[in-house]
């Protein structure tokens, strides 16, 4: 693995910072000592939440593009950061986009904030060589409470139009939890863009249609190499913007002609993500449906300064949390890893009782709207959370070391 791929690093954390926060969970007024829907469940202690067999989830397009890239002349980044940074112990893993390093430093002081929250671990895209094509790096962040074991990354092989600067591709990340893993991958596909003319928003869709291959071609890849007893002990997560609309948007279609295909390129992708087996979309899973994530700024205290006029009111889904759940009979999995791990039970009822379980029905859909404030809501789209369940996981023959915490080490 080249060790130049990926920023890593283990931040050690501050006893200072080992206290309680109360953490709102809907509208936040950072101009006033007012809190708002606080319970005795949004106290979280930082020193303690590592032992929880809960784990909260979120996935985030932070919006905060380059100098001096901005819309509607401020994005205000500095001050949403500082904003956002408030409510970091409330989450466990956190994959970002869009929060780009280029000719500035608010992905470090988010890695700092994080570590200090107690999300000490923390993968990044690579900083474009000056020998690239682009000379913007790919704007993912993983942060997490749990150690980070294995990681790796994949540029997609093409941008174009406005994201052809940037170096986008896939954050991979093997994450230990209670002696089982999360592989987790954060992305972030193609944009289209609607004020541009019908022929680069075809280029646009195919474009993101290579780069929908590759990433199922990059997570397969992942599990077939992985032993099997770890895949199915564990879970496997793709989050991130896609970029990819689950409504029949009216608008969109108002502004461009969508390709006529026997389903919408939604649908597209489902059929493609459930070649690796049965792939669920969680919010789908929820609600039976989606809420917007883009462009909804129907209600006043909805954005109406971060989002481009011609995006105003699009209303689309293009944030997801997508669950994997492998099929080993399909033939594309025969020349897998199937040996057991040796840490692990060969008992199937503890087998099934210890494995990371997906709890569907939180999740939900982070608006984070402030008051206060020049902007109304932290970024131009809304996040998407939900939360894992992982007992702790103990062996019939107690062969796992329990308790050792190694950095990483680079290769």
């Amino acid at each position: 693995m080249n060790s130049d791929s990926i920023d890593y690093i283990k931040l050690t954390e501050e006893k200072e910072n080992k206290k309680k926060l109360i953490v709102p969970t809907k509208t936040y007024d950072f101009a006033s000592n007012i809190e708002f829907d606080t319970n005795e469940n949004n106290e979280i202690n930082i020193e303690n939440k590592i032992s929880k067999n809960t784990i909260h989830l979120l996935t985030y397009n932070f919006f905060c593009r380059p100098p001096p890239i901005n819309t509607n002349k401020s994005d205000y980044k500095d001050q949403r950061l500082n904003d956002f940074v408030e409510l970091l112990p409330k989450f466990d893993i956190i994959c970002f986009q869009e929060l780009f390093t280029t000719l500035n430093d608010r992905k470090h002081k988010m890695i700092r904030e994080g570590a200090k929250a107690g999300l000490k671990y923390y993968l990044s895209s690579k900083v474009p060589s000056f020998l690239s094509r682009c000379v913007v790096d790919g704007g993912l962040l993983i942060l997490s409470r749990y150690e980070i074991v294995e990681h790796d990354s994949y540029d997609y092989y093409i941008n174009v139009l406005g994201d052809s600067v940037c170096n986008k591709g896939i954050l991979y990340a093997k994450i230990k939890i209670n002696n089982k893993y999360l592989f987790l991958f954060n992305t972030h596909l193609q944009a289209s863009y609607l004020d541009d003319p019908q022929t680069k928003i075809n280029c646009s869709i195919q474009v993101r249609t290579s780069q929908t291959e590759e990433l199922i071609n990059y997570v397969y890849n992942k599990i077939l190499t992985t032993p099997r007893d770890e895949i199915n002990n564990g879970c496997i997560l793709i989050a991130g913007d896609f970029n990819i609309d689950a409504h029949d948007n009216k608008f969109a279609k108002a502004k461009y002609v969508i390709p006529k295909y026997n389903f919408s390129e939604y649908e597209i992708f489902k059929q493609k993500i459930n070649k690796l087996g049965m792939a669920i979309d969680i919010m789908e899973k929820k609600y039976n449906g989606h809420e917007y994530t883009f462009g909804n700024n129907e209600k006043e205290e909805y954005d109406h300064t971060l989002t481009a006029k011609a995006e105003i009111n699009i209303r689309q889904t293009l944030d997801y949390i997508w669950e994997i759940i492998p099929d080993f009979n399909l033939d594309i999995y025969k020349q897998g890893l199937i040996s057991f791990n040796k840490n692990y039970s060969h008992d199937d009822k503890n087998y099934k009782n210890q494995k990371i379980k997906v709890l569907y029905d939180t999740c939900q859909v982070e608006k984070f709207l402030v008051k206060n404030r020049p902007y109304q809501q932290l970024s131009d789209h809304f996040g998407v959370s939900v939360e894992l369940n992982s007992p702790y996981y103990r062996s019939l023959n107690n062969s796992i070391n329990e308790d050792i915490d190694i950095p990483l080490k680079e290769s």
